[in-house]
């Protein structure tokens, strides 16, 4: 029985001390474990947000730029007061290009002012005029200018047999301008 009770004791000595092992070393290790896994997750978690705020400040730059650029343009496009009849500014610039080309003009016709949005609006018209091919492609080039808010939209020409080195140019032209 002596046998038996020391076999008992041996293996209750041993049970005690494995488990004073496991609650004393092994789990507290595994603790350690999870939190030291927790923490490197939160900290990789902390570098791709502060990666990604890094990506989206470079974007606010990059959109910055092209605003900058953007109100550079902007700013040399005509105000028209409230007052103005856009129609006539239009025809203004139509006879200022004409004047400077020389070609003829069957017909200006001014149509309609289009709104952008709140603070900017464009007014489209059609132009028929004939010429030498050099003095239209010369009155499209004068029409043409981006910067003053000025854009050819649309042209068609037509020559007749009988009237060689002259054409007839169907041009549409729009005109932005700020409004007020």
């Amino acid at each position: 029985m002596s046998d038996s009770n020391s076999a008992i004791k041996k293996w209750g000595i041993a049970a005690i001390a494995v488990l004073l092992a496991l609650e004393f070393a092994v789990f507290p290790w595994l603790d350690w474990l999870d939190d030291v896994h927790r923490q490197r997750q939160s900290a990789s978690e902390f570098v791709a947000k502060q990666e990604q705020t890094l990506a989206s400040a470079t974007q606010v730059a990059e959109k910055e730029q092209q605003l900058e650029q953007l109100e550079k343009l902007i700013g040399n496009l005509p105000q028209v007061g409230e007052k103005d009849d856009p129609a006539l500014l239009w025809l203004k610039v139509v006879d200022a290009a004409v004047e400077k080309t020389g070609v003829k003009v069957n017909n200006k016709s001014p149509s309609r002012s289009v709104p952008i949005n709140d603070d900017f609006a464009a007014y489209t018209g059609r132009i028929n005029v004939n010429g030498d091919y050099s003095h239209v492609l010369s009155l499209l080039d004068e029409l043409e200018n981006i910067e003053a808010g000025n854009r050819v939209r649309q042209v068609s020409f037509f020559q007749r047999k009988a009237t060689l080195g002259k054409v007839t140019a169907n041009i549409e032209f729009i005109r932005v301008y700020k409004t007020p």
